[in-house]
């Protein structure tokens, strides 16, 4: 999914960078303002990756005593002449220049899922120094990224460097952070959490109409934060009206319309009294619904039919193939497994959680275009 506008992103880092030396020092990179400043934090984040790399392998090597005193000394002063002579032979420069890019994409539209994926690449555990490290190459929504420094920053100081995170307590952090973060915001100020996919789509995407993004892309924000409502609202748009750009003023007006929606459902939940604030913040908003829903939503064989008949029309036979081969290993019993139980699910939150537990086991990309296409259809199946 934009794949055209991350070519058209990719292409214009290559133009930036471009240079006919068998490599390009980190410093030029950094002294490059036609670079944006985001994909100079990612090259400088992946030289420190670097780094970190050779002080394992030289404080590994038994052949040498790096606890010596003189040589621990001397190491700091080393490690920064390794950082400011890092460069990048093309090879390196055009496989970091397509990481950079989609890992910003993906982070501006699926902070949550990207920051589990990208920290931890699959693996069940990891130190929270590399945790750290990882989270230097990311530059946006940078209220998450100082929420989780600061849990970092908390800790006691004899054990945080050593300290070991698993990636569902890091879920649990993240998803902390976050949702205290926007919980108070109103929805001018949630709406304005967008602006860094407003700001990437205006440069990466010049036919999209002005000062507007893909649906699809809101779509997927929405999913990410747990504000099924909206996202299903705006679903309900694109798919049966088409409404494939979205402006902000439009995205207000969808907000408005779902609020009035569980006003008239449930108002004893989110009517305020007198002398209440008028409750603004999405994240209320969405466990109401979500309550309803599951109120609402039978646990019989016809609706888990008609979901399943929904989900056949949304993959065809090559996008099918190609999910089996991608994220199920080429084993169609598996993935027919996996499609049922994700469809008798009651609603789309507790499916969600199976097809993310799914991809950890597997070890696949969430972020991945056939894991991407595969859990959209899933969820539209839920609409």
């Amino acid at each position: 999914m934009f794949e055209k506008e991350l070519d058209r992103v990719r292409k214009q880092l290559k133009q930036q960078l471009d240079t006919r030396q068998p490599s390009i020092p980190l410093s030029a990179i950094l002294a490059n303002e036609n670079v944006h400043p985001a994909y100079r934090a990612y090259f400088r984040a992946e030289a420190e990756w670097w780094l970190h790399e050779e002080r394992a392998i030289r404080s590994s090597n038994p052949r040498f005593d790096t606890g010596n005193e003189a040589l621990r000394a001397m190491f700091p002063k080393l490690d920064d002449l390794y950082i400011k002579s890092a460069r990048f032979d093309h090879e390196e420069l055009t496989a970091t220049i397509d990481a950079a890019v989609k890992t910003r994409l993906n982070f501006l539209v699926r902070p949550r899922t990207t920051l589990k994926w990208f920290v931890f690449r699959g693996e069940p555990t990891k130190p929270l120094y590399e945790i750290l490290l990882r989270l230097n190459y990311l530059t946006d929504n940078t209220y998450l990224l100082d929420g989780i420094r600061q849990w970092a920053k908390s800790r006691p100081a004899e054990s945080s460097a050593n300290e070991i995170l698993s990636v569902v307590e890091f879920e649990r952090i993240v998803e902390k952070v976050d949702n205290d973060a926007i919980l108070d915001l109103s929805q001018d100020e949630f709406v304005r959490l967008l602006d860094g996919i407003y700001a990437f789509f205006a440069e990466a995407d010049p036919d999209l109409p002005p000062e507007s993004v893909p649906t699809e892309a809101v779509i997927i924000f929405l999913d990410d934060k747990g504000a099924v409502p909206i996202s299903q609202a705006l679903e309900r748009l694109l798919y049966r009206e088409e409404l494939r750009a979205l402006t902000r003023l439009k995205f207000f007006d969808v907000i408005d319309t779902v609020i009035a929606n569980i006003e008239e459902t449930v108002p004893e939940a989110i009517t305020p009294t007198p002398s209440d604030p008028v409750p603004a913040p999405v994240p209320e908003l969405v466990e109401t619904e979500i309550t309803a829903e599951i109120s609402e939503v039978p646990d019989v064989p016809d609706v888990h039919a008609a979901r399943a008949e929904r989900f056949r029309t949304m993959l065809d036979v090559s996008s099918k193939e190609r999910v089996i081969k991608k994220v199920f290993n080429k084993d169609a019993e598996l993935y027919s497994q996996v499609v049922s139980d994700v469809l008798r699910c009651v609603e789309w939150k507790e499916a969600a959680g199976v097809v993310d537990r799914f991809f950890a086991r597997q070890g696949v990309a969430p972020d991945s275009t056939a894991a991407m296409e595969f859990a959209q259809a899933l969820h539209r199946s839920f609409v």
